[in-house]
């Protein structure tokens, strides 16, 4: 079993490094029990936009709601405007599908499908994801997310209309690894093996999980990383928050750490 101070020790010597503050939440998929966690008062009292580790909830919703089929295509046209905000694509070109938009971090494609989103629909999907809810892993202190009405483009990328704790994100993908549908399981499979989260690959266990890269309440820049393993018998769930301008380059490493240690521990 992985130490109780291993999470403390990997991310304090990142943050060291980087001079940044950060939380990470470790949890058993199968009790819900917490494992370890860094800085449990930022990790459940902190308030965040997710960015785009709200992605495979958002095109879930969509799934459930019959609203996007499994291998609909859509061509990236890469610039992407809202309200007079730039979130232009940095993949290459070419038709998305859910797999491939998830393991590619596609703002346009996820934007697009949003549309056909009634209004208040997703916020009322990611209400039932927990998004909206205390973890119960953290005790009294513990705050629940913010959940209002917003441009749904916007609320489907993780830019607006939602706030939530790193406890509560752990949680809603520890629900993902448990019900996530195969389109979402197999996009969140790509982005660690070729997409935005490839470091958070380990040796020997197959990780999901998602980037996010967003900017804070106050203006400071936050990298996320959220995801479960083994992918298709998964034991533990992970969220990763910290400063940083990449989910990819910031958080994912941290994660893939935490992981590799508590593997480790295991065997």
């Amino acid at each position: 079993m992985l130490r109780r101070h291993a999470i403390g020790v990997l991310l304090g010597a990142a943050a060291a490094r980087a001079d940044a503050e950060g939380t990470a939440v470790l949890v058993d998929v199968r009790t819900k029990r917490l494992i370890s966690v860094r800085d449990r008062a930022l990790a459940g009292g902190m308030l965040a936009p997710p960015g785009s580790t709200l992605k495979p909830f958002s095109l879930s919703a969509l799934l459930q709601a019959g609203k996007l089929r499994a291998g609909e295509e859509f061509r990236c046209p890469q610039n992407l405007e809202i309200a007079g905000r730039s979130f232009a694509c940095s993949h290459p070109p070419g038709m998305m599908q859910v797999r491939t938009a998830l393991a590619y971090s596609c703002n346009c494609f996820v934007a697009h499908f949003a549309e056909r989103l009634a209004p208040g629909e997703l916020g009322s999907a990611l209400a039932r994801a927990g998004f909206r809810s205390r973890s119960g892993l953290l005790g009294e202190g513990e705050v629940a997310g913010d959940i209002r009405p917003a441009d749904a483009r916007l609320q489907a990328i993780g830019e607006a209309g939602v706030l939530v704790t790193a406890a509560e994100m752990a949680m809603a993908y520890r629900s993902l690894a448990l019900d996530a549908v195969e389109p979402i399981r197999a996009g969140l499979e790509a982005a660690v093996e070729a997409g935005t989260a490839q470091q958070a690959q380990i040796a020997r266990v197959k990780v999901a999980g998602k980037t996010g890269s967003v900017r804070a309440v106050d203006g400071s820049f936050l990298a996320w990383f959220a995801g479960f393993a083994p992918s298709r018998a998964p034991e533990v769930a992970i969220a990763v928050m910290l400063q940083g301008r990449s989910g990819g380059a910031d958080a994912a490493p941290i994660a893939g750490r935490i992981l590799a240690a508590h593997f480790r521990g295991r065997s």
